[in-house]
């Protein structure tokens, strides 16, 4: 059983103004005596067994005298992922005599966002309805590009698995923390920004600013056990601003995240959605280069994947599937500010899809990549699974020629430094452009 630390003791409430935010609907259940679920999803900085939720929930375990349960994804073993796909053993963290509060720590080392969403890991989703969802990553997503200082490559890291959570569980409260600032150096700083813009654009998705509370302490070393990781002391530090921001909360169910999947959209885009499609290859799309062996590029339509078109590297790293905004579809975008998303499900034994949206934007033409660091922080194999690629709040020059060529998006299945070894597609569902900073998916159902 995990103690409450002195100095992580229940503030009293006479001072501060509570608001609504994620909080808001698992305070009215605690507050009423009734069972209540949390779903983590993170990385080595939440798995420890003294680690931030673990201590966070002893918190409100003692709060509301309510028995805290922990359910931790067991894949984790010793120095490797060679354990199970599927949670350990519950362990009770506090025994209280009033509700239960269950925490799913769907938490691996290494991990990136969207590693809980691959196919082969299942059940880490296959839960009881959380009554709120944490997104506690980014350590391992900090190696994106930022061409002329645009974080949209950061900001689709999170955003795709966020929409995937949110599809999971339309409408349950989503929280995202900034994690911890890295010890030596500035190199966490954009993922940091990323998280905070992607914060200020989000409705409803409330930010706990974890990171701030180590810059207010002068990222002391008393906190780390190295450069990136916190030791016992920061993760009371982590604790300590969730429980507070819960103490900050008002207690009220009606809270909650919209689902931008689901969010209704008017598609800048002609034929780009694919749930009513079939053919060689889609009006509008061209294959993006040609192969020395075999066609390259090749387009089916897929009935394995309803309602999807598959794209074969057929033995070339270069080969893709080409959308050159031009005319009047161009037009509509030229000037504004536009956020794109692509729905695709990548394979297990092919490469990642390496998804990239050319465009001028601040004064230069700029590759920005919409699909990096989302199931791998690395261009491996291994995970096969529906994926949101993304590209927000994108500010597209105004004096691009309608009639020009340096205006497309790329979709790559198997892009590298050498041949891909599997021939298995990606699929793509949909592509979808809006206008403003957030995509939204029009997806219904």
């Amino acid at each position: 059983m995990i103690g409450v630390a002195l100095g992580l003791l229940p503030r009293t409430l006479g001072s501060m103004r509570p608001s609504l935010n994620a909080f808001s609907p698992l305070r009215a259940r605690l507050t009423a005596g009734r069972n209540a679920t949390i779903f983590v999803n993170g990385d080595s900085t939440a798995y420890p067994e003294a680690g931030p939720f673990q201590q966070f929930a002893t918190l409100l375990g003692d709060l509301h005298d309510a028995k805290v349960v922990l359910y931790r994804w067991a894949e984790w073993q010793t120095s490797a992922p060679t354990g199970p796909k599927a949670y350990a053993d519950p362990v009770t963290l506090h025994a209280g005599t009033g509700a239960t509060l269950t925490i799913y720590l769907a938490t691996l080392p290494g991990a990136v966002a969207g590693n809980m969403f691959a196919e082969q890991r299942a059940a880490a989703l296959k839960i009881p309805r959380p009554d709120l969802c944490i997104l506690h990553q980014g350590h391992n997503m900090q190696s994106f590009e930022t061409p002329g200082g645009i974080l949209s490559a950061g900001r689709a890291t999170l955003l795709g698995p966020l929409g995937m959570t949110e599809w999971q569980w339309p409408g349950v409260p989503q929280l995202i923390t900034t994690q911890n600032p890295w010890r030596d150096g500035t190199d966490y700083d954009k993922v940091h920004q990323a998280i905070l813009d992607l914060a200020r654009t989000h409705p409803n998705l409330t930010l706990v600013d974890t990171h701030a509370a180590f810059l207010a302490k002068g990222k002391d070393a008393g906190l780390y056990r190295d450069n990136i990781h916190p030791n016992e002391a920061g993760f009371r530090l982590v604790a300590r601003a969730l429980f507070d921001s819960y103490l900050a909360s008002a207690s009220d169910s009606g809270f909650q995240t919209p689902c931008w999947p689901k969010l209704p959209a008017d598609n800048l885009i002609g034929n780009g959605d694919f749930t009513d499609w079939s053919g060689s290859l889609p009006s509008g799309w061209t294959s993006s280069s040609s192969g020395s062996a075999a066609k390259s590029g090749d387009v089916v339509f897929s009935p394995s994947f309803t309602h999807s078109l598959a794209v074969y590297a057929n033995g070339n790293q270069t080969a893709g599937l080409l959308r050159h905004f031009r005319n009047a579809e161009a037009a509509a975008m030229i000037g504004r500010t536009v956020s794109f998303a692509l729905l695709y499900k990548n394979s297990e034994k092919q490469r990642f899809p390496y998804i990239t949206l050319n465009v001028k934007s601040g004064g230069t033409i700029r590759t920005i990549t919409c699909s990096s660091l989302q199931f791998s922080n690395a261009n491996t194999t291994g995970s096969s699974g529906w994926m949101w690629a993304t590209a927000n709040g994108i500010a597209i020059d105004s004096d691009i020629s309608p009639a020009g060529y340096n205006f497309y998006l790329r979709i790559l299945p198997a892009f590298g430094s050498s041949a891909p070894a599997s021939n298995e597609p990606v699929y793509v569902q949909r592509i979808i452009a809006v206008e403003g900073d957030l995509p939204k998916g029009n997806l219904v159902g």
